[in-house]
């Protein structure tokens, strides 16, 4: 019985060592790099401090616009009139960043642009902003281009002076 039970731990020691062996895993380690790239920032000037600047304008009893093209071309519209010898200029802007990078432009949504009297409360609308940029920076990183964009004169608008501002956001895309 002694040698009963000794060949029976032996079969049973052999048997789990054999289904130990087939149970075992191999494992293998894989190294992958890891890649990062830090630009600059975008950024946007106004060349030269030009505004954007309607000229000298006409009004009358009748309601009009003065349209600015990102070109720099102006037409008028309704009673209003434009002087031919007076400034006028879209507004140049110059950006910088990474060379060949890709950029969004955000120009102000209509209603959000209004131009007041010196002195005064009168205000002038300025809507559909425009704007002849190609969205991408050189192989340089630069990239230049202007903004355009309409006047509303309310019929008989109070003379003088109007100013106000505006907003250009740019970043990368």
């Amino acid at each position: 019985m002694r040698k009963s039970i000794a060949i029976l731990v032996v079969m049973v020691n052999c048997l789990f060592i054999h289904f130990n062996s087939f149970g075992q895993t191999s494992s293998t380690i894989t190294n992958i790099g890891i890649d990062a790239k830090v630009i600059a920032p975008i950024s946007a000037s106004n060349t030269g401090s030009t505004n954007l600047n309607f000229g000298t304008i006409s009004r009358s009893s009748v309601a009009g616009t003065v349209i600015i093209t990102a070109d720099g071309q102006r037409s008028s519209t309704g009673g209003v009139s434009i002087l031919t010898s007076s400034l006028f200029t879209a507004a140049p802007f110059a950006v910088s960043g990474e060379n060949s990078a890709g950029f969004n432009l955000t120009l102000p949504d209509n209603d959000d642009v209004k131009m007041t009297r010196t002195g005064g409360t009168e205000e002038m609308e300025v809507t559909d902003f425009t704007h002849n940029s190609g969205l991408a920076l050189s192989s340089s990183g630069s990239a230049t281009f202007s903004v355009g964009a309409t006047l509303h004169l309310d019929a008989d608008q109070v003379a003088g002076d109007y100013t106000g501002s505006f907003n250009v956001t740019i970043d990368y895309q």
